[in-house]
């Protein structure tokens, strides 16, 4: 029998649901709610990963390829990657690791796109390469 309700009461029905689970008391889950919950938790993680890793490669993009700018955004844009890296590395798994990589190009079309838009005005778009240039292991690790 359940003594919270999700709509009304999501962290008292979270801490319901994990008691329960502990206690081994499956019949009193609640498994519509239950199962929606972990698909969405798993839904946020993948977006939490493809979002990090395209910022960096946004960053990686304006500070090796808008000279013009660089000199002046450089240190910033350095410590945005590096908070950036930090926050992925905390957040990937093993699982996460491999969907990134599946998405690795597709994130990266949009990081390409985002740069040439941003430095529209000052830079010919064509400067920046339209094949992804970034390994998994360049976006994770701090080079």
């Amino acid at each position: 029998m359940l003594k919270h309700n999700i709509d009304t009461e999501y962290d008292s029905w979270l801490l319901e649901q994990a008691q329960l689970l502990r206690d081994r008391n499956f019949q009193h889950l609640d498994i519509d709610n239950l199962v929606e919950e972990i698909e969405a938790l798993v839904r946020g993680e993948k977006s939490s990963v493809e979002q990090f890793a395209y910022l960096i490669m946004l960053h990686l993009l304006l500070i090796e390829y808008w000279y013009e700018e660089s000199e002046w955004n450089r240190n910033h844009w350095e410590a945005e990657i590096t908070g950036f890296r930090l926050q992925l590395n905390n957040k990937l798994t093993t699982n996460l690791r491999k969907h990134l990589a599946q998405r690795l190009d597709f994130l990266y079309s949009k990081a390409y796109q985002a740069a040439v838009k941003k430095t529209k005005s000052s830079i010919n778009g064509d400067r920046f390469p339209q094949k992804r240039k970034y390994s998994l292991e360049d976006i994770i690790n701090d080079s």
